[in-house]
């Protein structure tokens, strides 16, 4: 059998999104007091509420495509989970979703100022994957009182030499 390597791509971008999320700091104090990846939704949401703010990197599923020249084109899918608990009483969920909103919009910030050095925007004619393509975020300040939750979609592209250089 021929000796192969494995460049395992998708892992650095998960690890580089880990990283960016785990040194966000907002005026010198951590964002997040707990960052983990995961791989499963029950997984995701046991490690959610076991500390807060905390942000859980789901893998979802990496899809490739043959490219015109033999390359691979990839897209990488993850979900960012981002708890956090706010202690407000009465029906206004204000404090809850500005919370929720700001931590949300901390993690984007975090990886777009440091996206993964092996993301790329890629494709042909008939895929193709930005470098960095947030979803809808959906937002739950109603669930669990008093935990806030976002789930945060994220795709991200990447290119491989060959269909061989996974």
């Amino acid at each position: 059998m021929a000796a192969i390597t494995v460049a395992n791509k998708d892992w650095a971008i998960i690890n580089a999104v880990k990283t960016a999320l785990a040194g966000a700091t907002i005026e010198g104090s951590p964002v997040f007091r707990a960052v983990s990846v995961t791989t499963s939704a029950d997984q995701a949401r046991q490690c959610q509420f076991t500390g807060h703010p905390a942000a859980v990197i789901r893998y979802v599923t990496t899809v490739d495509d043959e490219g015109v020249d033999g390359e691979r084109n990839c897209r990488l899918l993850l979900r960012i989970l981002i708890a956090t608990m706010v202690d407000a009483a009465g029906v206004d969920e204000s404090l809850r979703l500005q919370e929720i909103l700001r931590l949300k919009n901390a993690a984007i910030n975090a990886v777009e100022a440091s996206p993964p050095g092996d993301s790329d925007s890629v494709g042909d004619n008939d895929f193709h994957a930005p470098r960095i393509h947030w979803g809808e975020a959906e937002v739950d300040a109603s669930g669990k009182l008093p935990w806030a939750v976002a789930v945060l979609p994220v795709e991200f592209g990447y290119r491989l030499p060959a269909a061989t250089g996974h």
